[in-house]
């Protein structure tokens, strides 16, 4: 079976990246592809609790990424983009696991396609 990593480096709100990148891990496992999510950079955030989107008139992604299990994606978070933006572990929630930067480039190795999501800038 073909395994798909998909790399999520872009806040939750203020563009379409995270969206569209859950709209393509849903679409992929959807087809019974194997789909691992990371989410590295600003989409740490993406999984951190209480978030409170509708006040800027937008969708919960925490939710929406949480629900991915259902397809069984699984999200890992990196250690490293965590710690340098101050987010603990007890702050995430949804994630089957975060991971080291070496962790991160090793689980890469066991997949097929690697596709990136990141905000321009």
């Amino acid at each position: 079976m073909k395994k798909v990593i998909i790399l999520v480096n872009a806040a939750p709100y203020g563009t379409a990246t995270p969206a569209e990148a859950y709209r393509t891990i849903q679409g992929l496992a959807g087809m019974g592809i194997e789909t691992t999510c990371v989410l590295l950079g600003d989409g740490v955030f993406i999984l951190l609790k209480d978030q409170k989107p509708e006040a800027i008139d937008m969708q919960n992604l925490s939710e929406a990424y949480k629900a991915l299990s259902e397809f069984d994606v699984k999200i890992y978070v990196c250690k490293n983009s965590m710690e340098e933006r101050g987010v603990k572990e007890d702050d995430i929630d949804g994630a089957h696991g975060i991971l080291s930067c070496d962790d991160i480039n090793k689980l890469i190795d066991k997949h097929h396609c690697v596709l990136t999501f990141t905000s321009g800038g």
